[in-house]
């Protein structure tokens, strides 16, 4: 329950995070009461948020926004509107999904300029704004229903509608064994996977937006190189993403490398796409907004040097790409608050499973009067995002 401030008692008093400080986030900040509402602004710049204008009563936070536990710092979980206002569209649209499915934030507005996605936004909750010189003065009128921003209201929101423009996925199969794979990115992850995939007999286009890159790589393969965003449709379109079997995004960015994925599958209906993922926290997320498959090379090194490492309590058996689980050991010291409990008693989280012991060399998968000791190895399938709980239930 929010606790309205003084003096606000005529008013709604909202909670109102606003992600990027720039020329439409700053003006639109100072059109509206930071006394009167709790106002969260969010920036990756530091120079944006010294700036000597800042209004009082707004809360000021340095980081990059496409991190859930930043927003949850923000105090996102709480929030009643989400403004997405960053220079970037696709990182205004992760953004924005985040806070639709994780956060349920009820009002999201992301800055988008690609006219051809708005549809498939507008249908997971999000609100688009063009953004222009005008842009403040547009978003404060859309939440108060006036051109002012005195007393901001839910209840004035309108959103646009649109028509559904989403294509269901085609079935991936192949007359001759080869797939056609649309990679978007072309560094050298993106340049060795398409070496790679040619070599074996596939058919691949390279979507790449950096000039320099795209001249290096389109001189370097031997096939189609597209120069431009690999997110948008009309870049999509000509590289024939309309019977690709395969789209992988390996640019440097995580919310570039989501977006193109999403767009690849409810635009043109691809049947499978994989993303790669630098910040392993978003492997998560990425997989619950649509992306088939993420791979994060920090996250398998990690897992790799965990592995390797006696003394580390947690290791990763087998990594359940398809369904974001992982079959998990914990070896249980003599800290852990689970020991002399029976096996059968744990409380595990949700979707959690307990799939046997190791005790001395020797699995027990008939466990159900077993108590647990000091030095046992429990076997779990996990949840990626339930790990933490897991390990906390177990280990302490």
């Amino acid at each position: 329950m929010h606790r309205l401030p003084e003096g606000a008692a005529a008013k709604r008093f909202m909670k109102i995070i606003v992600i990027g400080y720039g020329r439409v986030g700053s003006q639109f900040v100072k059109k509206i009461d930071t006394k009167a509402h709790d106002v969260v602004i969010i920036d990756r710049e530091r120079s944006a948020l010294g700036l000597p204008d800042a209004p009082r009563g707004a809360k000021f936070i340095l980081g990059n926004a496409i991190d859930e536990d930043l927003l949850r710092e923000a105090g996102a979980d709480a929030a009643d509107v989400m403004l997405a206002l960053t220079r970037d569209e696709n990182t205004n649209l992760m953004i924005a999904q985040i806070a639709r499915v994780l956060f349920n934030v009820p009002k999201v507005i992301a800055v988008v300029y690609d006219p051809e996605r708005e549809a498939y936004f507008h249908e997971a909750g999000i609100e688009s704004l063009a953004i222009t010189v005008a842009g403040a003065d547009l978003l404060a009128a859309r939440l108060t229903g006036t051109s002012g921003a005195a007393g901001l209201t839910l209840d004035a929101w309108q959103p646009s509608s649109f028509t559904s423009t989403r294509v269901p996925p085609r079935p991936l199969e192949t007359v001759d064994g080869s797939f056609y794979v649309i990679i978007v990115g072309g560094g050298l992850v993106g340049y060795y996977l398409a070496r790679g995939l040619l070599q074996i007999g596939h058919e691949v286009t390279i979507i790449e937006n950096n000039p320099d890159t795209y001249k290096t790589v389109s001189q370097q393969v031997d096939c189609p190189v597209i120069l431009g965003d690999g997110s948008a449709t009309g870049v999509l379109e000509r590289a024939g993403a309309s019977r690709a079997n395969l789209l992988c995004a390996v640019s440097n960015h995580d919310q570039d490398n989501l977006i193109a994925c999403q767009v690849a599958k409810y635009r043109f209906g691809i049947p499978k796409t994989i993303a790669r993922v630098k910040n392993p926290k978003n492997e998560a997320v990425m997989r619950r907004l649509g992306v088939d498959t993420t791979v994060s090379s920090t996250a398998i090194i990690t897992s790799l040097i965990e592995n390797e490492l006696p003394a580390i309590p947690v290791r990763t058996l087998a990594n359940l790409a398809s369904c974001g689980a992982g079959i998990m050991e914990y070896h249980l010291a003599s800290t852990s608050p689970v020991l002399g409990k029976q096996a059968r008693a744990l409380s595990l989280p949700a979707h959690c499973s307990l799939i046997g012991v190791v005790r001395g060399g020797q699995t027990v998968t008939c466990f159900d009067s077993m108590v647990l000791e000091r030095g046992d190895v429990v076997v779990a399938l996990v949840p990626q995002e339930q790990e933490p709980a897991v390990r906390k239930v177990l280990l302490g």
